[in-house]
């Protein structure tokens, strides 16, 4: 259909957020949202352990905890951009 559109001050705007909206009352839509921060997640995580090894610190002492920090780093960013969609469609 039509996307939504907003008026504001006599001026049409293109109503994005409305549309985002009602994506998100779909399921298929929510499921690829959030496989995609899923992947999204993982090159995160390997981008966040790469840039310390870049730094020179790839050794028994740090690459431990850069690991675990990478994937609390990660799981926060997915959850967090996943949890939008999910609040919406079961909203």
């Amino acid at each position: 259909g039509h996307a939504s559109e907003i008026i504001v001050d006599g001026v049409v705007y293109h109503d994005f957020v409305s549309e985002v909206v009602d994506k998100f009352k779909i399921l298929p839509f929510v499921i690829f949202y959030i496989a995609a921060f899923v992947f999204l997640g993982f090159h995160l995580m390997h981008g966040f352990q790469s840039a310390f090894k870049t730094l020179g610190m790839d050794n028994r002492k740090y690459t431990p905890v850069i690991q675990v920090l990478a994937i609390f780093y990660c799981t926060l960013v997915v959850a967090g951009y996943s949890i939008i969609p999910v609040i919406i469609y079961f909203s």
